[in-house]
């Protein structure tokens, strides 16, 4: 703890409500989980099963779980819940999933495999008519579709009514394929946990006692169903812990929203402005990019 700087020692010890650390790149954020985590477990007695903390790649969360080895037996950081947002939803789902009426073997089709299903819904579909030029923008608008978690009739219109009725109907008769199927693709690894969680309180409350402390890296890149499913979690005991930098959503194409970090309901905020990685030369340039952003 002696080796944090004052911001990042006060990130460490706020453990309750809702906290936004906003931190920039190369000031020591990966640093303030691991640190924040073994604190939880050293000083605040919170069983290491208690703890969630959910990243946007698997490197991320094997990098954090190493890191915390050095500071607590690997033991007990073993027994500390890291790993992606798709990760944690398949080890879920793997225990819960046949309460929506799938097995729990469901297989988990990869983008070749989902690509097949939509063309062979699409030409069923035109049975004979002119085909399309391409099944890409289709492709495009049901990944983005999944990541903001809409329904058939939520779809956005493009004002061409017909291309708007074609691209429902196979969004829609693909869920039920893929239900028939007893499969799932990456996107719906999230969007089916939350149907679970929302149909289904009992389980929802179950994962709410077993995970009461929740930690989530690069929060400026959630979509609105990664968004869903911590509200869910955090509902009952409030203990969300949320780390970004607003100046680096990157993922906005995919449905990420920076309005969640932006608007996010702290209770306490922290910077963490202190740059650990860059000279001050490659702050001022970088720092004379961003002051144009709107």
């Amino acid at each position: 703890m002696k080796k944090l700087n004052p911001n990042q020692q006060l990130a460490t010890t706020t453990t309750k409500g809702h906290l936004l650390i906003l931190a920039g790149a190369g000031s020591g954020k990966t640093r303030v989980l691991i640190h924040r985590m073994s604190h939880l477990i050293t000083n605040e007695k919170v069983p290491p099963s208690s703890i969630l903390g959910l990243t946007f790649t698997n490197k991320a969360a094997e990098e954090m779980r190493a890191r915390m080895t050095k500071m607590i037996p690997p033991t007990e950081a073993k027994k500390v819940m890291l790993c992606t947002f798709h990760s944690f939803c398949m080890k879920i789902l793997r225990k819960e999933i046949h309460r929506l009426g799938f097995t729990q073997k469901f297989s988990l089709y990869d983008e070749k495999d989902m690509r097949r299903l939509i063309v062979q819904i699409a030409e069923d579909l035109l049975e004979g008519e002119t085909k399309l030029a391409s099944l890409e923008p289709i492709i495009s608008a049901i990944s983005y579709a999944k990541g903001k978690g809409l329904k058939g009739a939520e779809l956005p219109k493009t004002g061409q009514e017909k291309e708007d009725l074609f691209l429902k109907q196979v969004y829609e008769k693909m869920g039920r394929a893929m239900r028939a199927y007893n499969a799932l693709d990456f996107d719906s690894l999230l969007t089916t946990t939350v149907e679970l969680f929302e149909t289904f309180p009992d389980i929802l409350e179950k994962y709410q006692e077993q995970f009461r402390y929740i930690m989530i890296d690069e929060y400026q890149d959630t979509n609105p169903v990664q968004y869903k499913l911590a509200s869910l979690f955090a509902k009952k005991y409030r203990n969300l812990c949320v780390v970004g930098d607003d100046d680096q959503s990157i993922y906005g194409w995919r449905g990420a929203e920076i309005d969640h970090i932006l608007n996010f309901p702290a209770d306490k905020v922290i910077k963490l402005e202190q740059n650990y990685r860059s000279t001050s030369r490659i702050l001022q340039a970088a720092n004379a990019v961003i002051q144009n952003n709107q």
